[in-house]
């Protein structure tokens, strides 16, 4: 019978996952293909007072009762900062890579598998979706920028507020434009903005 496998994650990520991880495998475990922690929990980044821990699970097949039960165990685990996980089918995944390719990169490249097959491992992010979604959403953010910066009129606070938010949701679209670029692609946040500045001379004092 097959184990998970825990001892790569950080001591704390370990010990507040297993036994959410366990209780899924014990009543659902012919129906799941992987799982996966991903996101800041795989981290130098991660803090266990405030990052959230993520997981990604492959089913064979979408069951309303697995989403049940799983509805469940958020009432056991949620005060623990286990975030209600990701669930999708193979094909879904496969289906879905077109429309969000920055999110899809992301769990390929941060994360750690902890059960089951790497169906990961081998999907292909085409640079062209890559780019058109770079550019949507870097309109988008530019555009809930200027807006909170009028809405702010002049508050310190609010505009601290607004820039220190929307600060995590960058990262996803730098990685993008280093793959765009063909540069190696970092994991950690400051990596990121070295590289970052390394490709695309840009100046990132600010973050």
């Amino acid at each position: 019978m097959e184990e998970l496998k825990l001892s790569n994650l950080p001591a704390h990520v370990q010990t507040v996952i297993e036994p959410f991880l366990k209780d899924i495998l014990a009543n659902y475990k012919e129906d799941i293909v992987s799982i996966y922690i991903i996101g800041s929990a795989v981290t130098k980044g991660f803090h266990p007072k405030y990052s959230d821990i993520n997981t990604l699970i492959v089913v064979k097949g979408i069951e309303i009762p697995f989403y049940d039960f799983i509805a469940l165990l958020g009432k056991r685990y949620g005060k623990k900062k286990i975030r209600a996980p990701l669930i999708m089918t193979r094909d879904y995944i496969n289906r879905s890579l077109e429309a969000f390719p920055l999110e899809f990169m992301e769990m390929k490249l941060i994360h750690r598998l902890v059960y089951g097959e790497d169906v990961l491992k081998d999907i292909k992010i085409e640079k062209s979706d890559i780019r058109l979604q770079c550019e949507r959403e870097l309109k988008g953010k530019l555009q809930h920028l200027c807006q909170g910066y009028i809405k702010a009129m002049g508050n310190k606070t609010t505009l601290t507020d607004l820039f220190v938010g929307s600060l995590s949701g960058y990262f996803p679209l730098f990685r993008g434009i280093l793959f765009l670029y063909g540069h190696e692609i970092p994991k950690e946040k400051g990596d990121v903005l070295h590289a970052l500045n390394e490709c695309c001379d840009v100046d990132v004092d600010v973050f």
